[in-house]
């Protein structure tokens, strides 16, 4: 684990991801220590693919935003492209097969959201295009007119420090 965190803080990740991450792994190792192996080695696979960490850096430009920012729009469009151009490339199990039940999930969710209390409005900024969820991502039916996002991974933009 403390490796993983040192890569991630190498890579230039926002030092407060880096912490929703080491918390994160807290209750995820108490519920389910067997399944901590497992868990650790899909991490380090998705932290060697640039698209995922330009995920992590994207995301961290959201940590100082608030909910009114119009950033944040640009932002959920990234965002929803990178998702969408993974589970096509690699399947829908891609995005989310921890297999952490809801309860969990809460936990960690809210995890996130104190540390990035712009993640609720990214959340329904995302929804909107066709994703749900924080911890349990899901895909969902988005409108029509919401539905699409820009194609391609997310692309670093000004403002904000960088990571997920």
């Amino acid at each position: 684990m403390v490796g993983f965190l040192d890569r991630l803080r190498a890579l230039g990740v926002d030092e407060r991801i880096v912490q929703v991450e080491r918390d994160g792994w807290i209750p995820l190792a108490a519920h389910a220590p067997e399944r901590v192996p497992e868990w650790m080695a899909r991490k380090r696979e998705q932290i060697a693919d640039p698209r995922f960490i330009a995920f992590y850096l994207t995301l961290g430009q959201a940590l100082d935003r608030t909910d009114d920012d119009p950033r944040l729009v640009e932002l959920a469009d990234q965002l929803a492209a990178y998702l969408t151009q993974m589970a096509e490339e690699r399947g829908e199990h891609y995005i989310d097969d921890a297999d952490i039940e809801p309860p969990l999930a809460q936990v960690m969710d809210t995890l996130a959201f104190d540390t990035m209390p712009s993640a609720r409005r990214l959340i329904e900024l995302l929804k909107q295009r066709g994703w749900t969820g924080w911890t349990k991502l899901e895909r969902v039916a988005a409108p029509p007119d919401r539905g699409r996002a820009a194609s391609g991974p997310p692309r670093i933009s000004g403002g904000g420090p960088g990571r997920r």
